[in-house]
């Protein structure tokens, strides 16, 4: 029988007990609710549309939607959570004939099967029980969940969510353990929840692999300790049924010096192959040096907090044995040489970014910057496990602008967030993918938060 669902049984029965309890009335009078009201509009603008079979056409989508989320208060440490999810063709704006040209935008709206560009969806991605005692905190159910490997991901619509167990706890000094154990995951343009080798970055030979067929549960399993001033220890483990394993460790240590604080960090992924190698077959179908997935990757990078200004200067690099697998938006290299659509955990990559943040509180209220820019050398011979930049490419080298404006309203719009987020990409076409997939992308986002 499905472990998930005698452990769901299990706590429903506790649930259904409560309700004849006296006071569960005022769990649910005490409750929490957050509500937001988003409009997200994408524009991609290829280079050269007729080389990468756009048909003359670039890419648009308009979506409004949000979410209204409700947590119980404890009652005897337990609690429900849940959240609903829209996101709907904003006005009927967006042409269904553009999603021949979108890639990034299509996670605007629905991505089920049978549905065209522009579909808009509702989707009850959280449903959870929740029981806290100590300082350990547990969900059962459907959620959103943050760790290496997995994360919401929300800068579409809809965020990813997971079905499965969590559990945290802040027991012992200076420290927080985590566990997740998943066994489906809602992409941010599905509204179903499939199983965790079904997702659009999941390597195309295991995704075909397990059609038809039950999806490997994933286990993780991390420790983050402060124990040291100044210093952040963490490391953690990912096993994923009949074809992978990881192990990450990291490092964050800050110094004070005048009035400038200097970070420095480190992040080491190994990976382990325990079966994905003989689906995937990489020295056979990718290039690579043998038909196992072993491999590592590295990042290193320097940050620098002066007054209202961040500095950042990041590099990483993946071994040329393997591809890093990330297939539920945990990007390898987050917080270091990731930007945006860009995926450089391929073996053999090699990457550079800097970035200045800038927060101009004191001219314009409210109103910030991120500027960056990021260089990634990619080994052309190989052929990614996965699709590559905007997810559709396996272009070759690629530099990326990125300049981020972010501006939070006061006084009566205080609960308004407002977004533009401008990208120039130069992609390198490859002898073996030699179309030209340079482009350019605009996204202006408003978020209203009740």
């Amino acid at each position: 029988m499905n472990k998930l669902f005698v452990i769901k049984a299990l706590l429903l029965g506790s649930v259904v007990c409560s309700y004849a309890a006296d006071d569960l009335s005022s769990a649910f009078k005490n409750g929490k609710w957050d509500g937001r009201i988003r409009l997200q509009y994408f524009l991609t603008d290829w280079d050269d549309n007729s080389a990468t079979g756009k048909n003359g056409k670039d890419a648009s989508g308009f979506a409004i939607g949000g979410s209204i989320l409700y947590k119980t208060a404890p009652y005897y440490g337990f609690t429900i959570g849940g959240g609903l999810y829209t996101t709907q063709n904003a006005f009927n704006l967006t042409d269904p004939e553009d999603g021949v040209t979108a890639t990034t935008s299509k996670d605007l709206f629905s991505r089920d099967p049978g549905s065209k560009y522009g579909d808009g969806f509702t989707t009850l991605a959280q449903l959870y029980l929740g029981y806290d005692f100590a300082r350990i905190k547990t969900k059962t159910g459907r959620f959103l969940t943050t760790n290496p490997w997995i994360t919401p991901n929300d800068t579409k619509m809809i965020p990813i969510a997971v079905e499965g167990i969590e559990i945290v706890s802040n027991d012992l000094p200076n420290t927080t353990i985590q566990f997740d154990y998943t066994q489906k995951i809602k992409e941010r343009g599905k509204s179903y929840f499939d199983g965790m080798a079904s997702t659009g970055d999941t390597p195309a030979k295991i995704l075909n692999y397990y059609v038809g067929k039950e999806n490997p549960n994933l286990y993780i399993f991390g420790v983050k300790n402060r124990s040291i001033n100044n210093l952040e220890l963490q490391g953690w483990i990912m096993h994923w049924d009949e074809l992978v394993n990881q192990a990450t460790i990291e490092g964050n240590y800050a110094i004070e010096a005048g009035d400038a604080i200097i970070g420095f960090s480190g992040r080491y992924i190994q990976q382990f192959d325990i079966g994905a190698g003989n689906i995937i077959l990489p020295q056979t179908n990718n290039n690579d040096n043998n038909n196992k997935i072993d491999g590592s990757l590295w990042a290193l990078k320097t940050t620098i907090n002066l007054g209202n200004s961040r500095f950042l200067l990041a590099t990483s690099q993946t071994s040329s044995d393997a591809d890093i697998i990330a297939p539920w938006r945990g990007f390898p290299t987050y917080g270091y040489t990731r930007s945006k659509t860009q995926t450089d955990w391929n073996a053999g990559t090699t990457s550079y970014k800097a970035e200045f943040d800038y927060d101009w509180d004191e001219y314009i209220e409210g109103l910030s910057t991120i500027l960056s820019y990021s260089k990634y050398d990619r080994d052309e011979n190989k052929i990614p496990y996965q699709s590559m930049t905007n997810r559709g490419y396996g272009n070759g080298d690629t530099k990326q602008w990125n300049l981020d404006i972010i501006q939070k309203l006061s006084g009566d719009f205080k609960n308004i967030e407002l977004k533009a987020r401008l990208m120039n990409q130069d992609n390198s076409p490859t002898t073996l993918y030699p179309k030209e997939t340079s482009n350019r992308e605009m996204r202006l986002e408003a978020n209203y938060r009740f």
